[in-house]
């Protein structure tokens, strides 16, 4: 009995190894990010917005909490943290035109102008009156952007290692422009996404390896229109970003409730540029996350999830 056990399950191994081999990355990749939604407590949602299709994952209850995220990335960014908001918020994390499975054309304008006028679109198309914005790097230049235009539709604005601070000190990456590098966060090979990955985190979380290969190859696939958008947003001179729209700029007379959470080690984004907003946002509350880099949503999901919820349910 025992004897046929053992070789029952090595026989299970054996199919489920097998079947992992021939299975295309693609289609595994699929499944697990199925999953994780799933696990999320978020289903996939499309909506039509004039010409573009946009796609976005949704999910909980509560107070809409819209979730934009940063550049080169997409939706599914959010999945680890949602977990933990569904319970409070009806989350709503969308892909951003120009990336993940929304429209991606190439004749299209993707600065932060166009990306805020899209977004007012699509959270309108929604029927989102009043509503929480979070935005990590690319995604809160443009939140921070949208909440000084729109400044009465948004409920709590939350700025995680937002893209836009224009005071703030050189980051590792741009001081690597600066001497004529490619930046990181614009991959060209499966080799420069590796590098990329750890450039992100201090203590990488656990991602399957197809995954990151499916990532990488998506990476490849869009290096045209990834180059377009990083020079549309971050109007490189001289290896120095120059945005259109800063940060402490737009949001010198921002009266709404701002958090801003900045991983300590943020090799992509200076953590200086937290105390730069808290000069002209006094009232900002500012969460220094400890030994982590520049996604404390994917690295550490539940600290912030909880710094976020304390921060939302002040008055």
């Amino acid at each position: 009995m025992k004897k046929t056990l053992i070789v029952s399950f090595s026989a299970l191994i054996f199919l489920f190894t097998f079947i992992y081999v021939i299975t295309p990355s693609s289609t595994l990749f699929r499944y697990m990010i199925s999953s994780e939604r799933s696990v999320a407590g978020l289903e996939l949602e499309r909506i039509k917005v004039d010409e573009l299709e946009i796609e976005y994952l949704r999910g909980g209850s509560g107070p809409p909490l819209v979730l934009l995220h940063g550049f080169g990335a997409d939706k599914d960014n959010w999945n680890r943290i949602s977990g933990y908001l569904v319970e409070h918020f009806d989350v709503i994390a969308i892909d951003l035109p120009g990336f993940g499975n929304s429209t991606r054309d190439i004749e299209l304008d993707y600065d932060v102008f166009s990306q805020v006028a899209r977004l007012k679109q699509i959270t309108d198309a929604l029927n989102l009156v009043e509503f929480n914005l979070a935005g990590s790097s690319m995604g809160g230049y443009i939140a921070g952007n949208f909440a000084a235009q729109y400044p009465r539709k948004v409920k709590k604005l939350w700025l995680i290692s937002p893209f836009g601070v224009a005071s703030s000190e050189t980051s590792e990456m741009f001081t690597a422009t600066q001497k004529g590098i490619n930046p990181v966060v614009l991959p060209r090979t499966e080799t420069e996404f590796l590098e990329l990955f750890d450039f992100l985190f201090v203590n990488p979380p656990f991602i399957p390896s197809v995954v990151i290969q499916h990532l990488a190859l998506k990476s490849e696939e869009r290096v045209k229109i990834n180059t377009k958008i990083f020079d549309q947003i971050h109007r490189m001179n001289q290896g120095k970003p120059q945005p259109d729209s800063p940060l402490d700029r737009v949001l010198k007379n921002y009266n709404g409730s701002v958090l801003i959470s900045w991983g300590e080690k943020d090799r992509v984004l200076h953590v200086s540029g937290a105390a730069v907003l808290k000069q002209i946002i006094p009232n900002a509350k500012i969460e220094i996350i400890q030994n982590v880099g520049h996604l404390p949503m994917v690295e550490t999901p539940l600290a912030i999830a909880e710094s976020f919820l304390s921060f939302a349910a002040a008055p």
